[in-house]
């Protein structure tokens, strides 16, 4: 879906917050970069959440899931009513 890490398995609770933070304020313009932006943020949080058992990280992760998947749904309502091109 993007150009994030997808294992982050591997990366210390600092790198995580130091890898989104270095993503934050990058321009999105498509709904498509913002899903892959809401994809990886959920996964930083998640990671964050799995390690520390914060349960404001779990709350975070779950908001950014569902922003992710309203532009999905959106994204996919675009290619239905245009015939497949956004």
């Amino acid at each position: 879906m993007s150009d994030y890490p997808s294992d982050l398995s591997t990366l210390t609770g600092p790198q995580l917050v130091r890898a989104f933070l270095a993503e934050i304020d990058k321009p999105r313009t498509t709904p498509a970069e913002k899903a892959a932006f809401f994809d990886f943020k959920a996964q930083v949080f998640a990671a964050l959440a799995q390690r520390n058992g914060d349960p404001e990280a779990f709350k975070a992760a779950e908001r950014a899931r569902t922003h992710r998947d309203r532009l999905l749904a959106k994204i996919a309502t675009g290619e239905t009513l245009s015939g497949g091109d956004l």
